[in-house]
């Protein structure tokens, strides 16, 4: 293990000695064999010493706040949405109940008759609260699963 000894360049009252190239001269002399601080490399400095490789880039940069101009509105969740993403949503929603409906509409006396007959109300109590009130036939099953497949991707877009 290397012993080590930290040695502030300044005096007892907390004044420095010198300035950045005294301190290098200091290394030149071998009063002190290394630095640790904010030195810049410049060429003068490189003469007498060598460096290592800043671990930061230098240059001079600036935090400042910025007024944002944005309008601040409770609707900002819907702008991740895109109209292509409302419009495969809304087609799949169709999809999924026209496919409930062929499935059911033997089964199910609520949807007996075409498609554009039965009330459209039905259709969102069938997809509310069919995995809990069905008898277990197997069309009523493949619906239950078309369903569950719906109301999980319908939970992943909200």
């Amino acid at each position: 293990m290397m012993m080590m000894m930290y040695v502030p360049f300044a005096t007892p009252e907390g004044k420095t000695v010198g300035s950045y190239n005294d301190l290098v001269d200091q290394v030149y002399y071998g009063n002190y064999d290394a630095v640790v601080g904010d030195v810049t490399i410049v060429a003068n400095r490189s003469l007498y010493v060598d460096f290592t490789l800043p671990y930061t880039e230098s240059g001079v940069s600036m935090l400042v706040p910025i007024r944002d101009n944005k309008k601040k509105n409770a609707m900002v969740f819907l702008h991740p949405l895109t109209p292509t993403l409302w419009a495969t949503s809304a087609c799949f929603f169709v999809l999924i109940g026209f496919l409930v409906w062929v499935l059911e509409h033997r089964i199910n006396e609520d949807f007996s008759g075409p498609p554009g007959s039965s009330n459209r109300h039905q259709l969102l109590v069938l997809l509310l609260n069919h995995g809990v009130c069905s008898s277990g036939e197997s069309g009523e099953q493949f619906s239950r699963f078309l369903v569950i497949i719906w109301c999980f991707v319908v939970l992943i877009l909200t």
